[in-house]
């Protein structure tokens, strides 16, 4: 029997699945089987003898306990002394078998990467939506330990699916409003613990992919005067993404219950789906703060990279006190309709019709093969 993966990897490139509104993700699906295949890929999973033994697994959960419980107490749904704490022998028993535990997928960076973003933590600029405290754990595959100098970058998109510092059609209404606001993208550097930490939301849906959140690991990048960085290397791109019936209990919130366009479920996306093979989860594990979504949630990730190896993200813009300016001879400029990385040969994309039409195949494609 011809392994699933490459069933559907073979499926995909015939029938140009869909990456973005307009974009096909050709590009996405083989270089992920590439990162698959690669003989000396590794996750966070081939380090759990070395993590739990250092007792990094045992101080994570116990830190990961101590930021939820500072957040109730903080919202005033907890009171100091009422810290409840998981048994930690089960924790590093259970370490990379359990949600968001593992995650190593690589993936394009996408239409809208914006390169040049602040360095910063809370990412809102006046946002609204489900407010995630989100962790991020970097670990370098090739030691077994946390990477404590890198700087994490993320970005997604807002609660009804338009990314900042960009305009392109299908973005949104296409207009150019969402150029001159960086909301929701920002970068971190690790502390001494391989941590990042941002203050963002949940993204919304646009028509073609599973709600998720963009990645970036940078090495050996110069802090700037103007709270930027430069130079290093990339090693990581990766997204992140939400438990379904988790996501669809945000999607019935406000903002996110103005969005009017087509959800893409997460077994429905191929990307996510690719991301879970060869031990990988790409889930964020996600806990309330509260008794309810408003109240605000606190997420964590465990992301597994090798320094050594080198990726070239494509941004389309460069942040500026201006806003998003375009980058001379960027892949994707003039996405979807004319930009080298859209997988068109420079022709028009399909219509929403023919996307959707597209999404359907990829669905009968997988039950076709999981029978």
């Amino acid at each position: 029997m011809v392994p699933l993966l490459t069933t559907l990897t073979a499926a995909l490139l015939a029938t140009g699945a869909v990456a973005h509104p307009g974009g096909h993700m050709n590009r996405d699906v083989l270089r992920r089987q590439a990162h698959l295949d690669h003989p000396e890929r590794r996750s966070v999973e081939h380090c759990k003898k070395d993590l739990v033994a250092s007792g990094w697994v045992r101080e994570q959960h116990m830190r990961r306990e101590a930021r939820l419980h500072e957040l109730r107490v903080a919202a005033g749904f907890a009171k100091p002394h009422e810290l409840v704490r998981r048994d930690p022998a089960e924790v590093e028993e259970n370490y990379g078998a359990e949600a968001a535990c593992t995650l190593d997928p690589e993936v394009t960076e996408g239409p809208y990467y914006v390169a040049g973003e602040l360095i910063r933590k809370d990412l809102l600029t006046g946002e609204k939506g489900a407010i995630t405290h989100f962790d991020l754990n970097i670990i370098d595959t090739s030691t077994c330990k946390p990477i404590t100098d890198a700087y994490v970058e993320i970005w997604g998109s807002n609660a009804t699916g338009v990314y900042t510092g960009v305009q392109a059609r299908g973005n949104g209404d296409g207009s150019n409003s969402a150029v001159f606001t960086n909301a929701l993208r920002g970068v971190q550097p690790t502390a001494a613990n391989g941590t990042a930490s941002f203050i963002t939301i949940i993204p919304g849906h646009y028509v073609g992919r599973a709600n998720h959140i963009h990645t970036i690991i940078h090495h050996g990048a110069k802090l700037l005067p103007n709270n930027t960085i430069s130079g290093g290397t990339v090693s990581h791109m990766g997204q992140f993404y939400i438990e379904q019936n988790f996501l669809g209990q945000v999607e019935k919130t406000s903002p996110y219950n103005t969005n009017k366009q087509k959800q893409t479920l997460n077994n429905q996306d191929i990307l996510l789906n690719m991301g879970k093979q060869g031990g990988d989860d790409p889930f964020m594990k996600v806990s309330l703060i509260g008794s309810k979504i408003e109240d605000g949630l606190y997420a964590y990730v465990d992301v597994g990279v090798n320094p050594k190896a080198t990726r070239k993200p494509d941004p389309v813009n460069f942040w500026t006190d201006k806003g998003g300016i375009p980058v001379p001879g960027s892949g994707w400029a003039g996405y979807p309709d004319t930009c080298r990385n859209c997988g068109f040969g420079g022709g028009r994309p399909p219509t929403v019709k023919g996307r959707e039409a597209e999404a359907e195949a990829e669905i009968e494609v997988q039950d076709l093969d999981a029978e």
